[in-house]
């Protein structure tokens, strides 16, 4: 019976991405990370931990390269990229909160997910137009995803369906403007 060698994880990412992807990956979501941080005025109250960050990194491209063997493809969408960062964000928490932070930072890891999703839609865009009178529902629709960030499943697959719903209601949208 012949052994199988079990691959490192450096190898298993090696196989499927450049070093200069993986610090391109690695350099967008931390770029994200820093202007969600100065947005939202999170100094003296949360910390965005390095360690616990290159973890969850090392978590997106694992993923994304089984994804990648699956499918037999070479590129990933970046509705899917977001969607398993997201996921893997809500789940290691690389924002961290200092002591007597308060308790409208308990939930800052999944404000920060919704915040990946929101942009990777176009939501997050300052020169989206909301259709007037319709201010409200949005708030109560962004307000539903939140509540799920915080107490559902957010596994990829729910996040990524979320995000082509999105995009199709958009379409949708689109097409009864034309």
């Amino acid at each position: 019976m012949e052994e199988q060698k079990n691959k490192t994880i450096k190898e298993e990412l090696n196989e499927s991405f450049t070093n200069e992807y993986i610090y391109n990956a690695g350099l967008l979501i931390h770029s994200q990370a820093e202007k969600f941080y100065e947005e939202y005025k999170l100094e003296g109250k949360v910390y965005f931990n390095d360690d616990i960050f290159a973890g969850c990194l090392v978590d997106i491209l694992i993923d994304i390269a089984r994804l990648k063997y699956f499918h037999d493809i070479d590129l990933v969408n970046y509705i899917k990229l977001i969607s398993y960062t997201a996921s893997w964000i809500i789940k290691r928490k690389p924002f961290q909160l200092f002591e007597n932070a308060g308790e409208e930072y308990i939930y800052i890891n999944e404000k920060f997910a919704l915040s990946l999703l929101l942009q990777a839609v176009g939501l997050l865009d300052s020169n989206i137009m909301i259709i007037e009178g319709n201010e409200n529902e949005l708030k109560k629709n962004i307000s539903a995803i939140y509540y799920h960030l915080k107490y559902r499943n957010t596994n990829p697959q729910t996040l990524e369906l979320l995000l082509v719903g999105i995009e199709n209601g958009k379409l949708c949208h689109d097409e009864v403007l034309t």
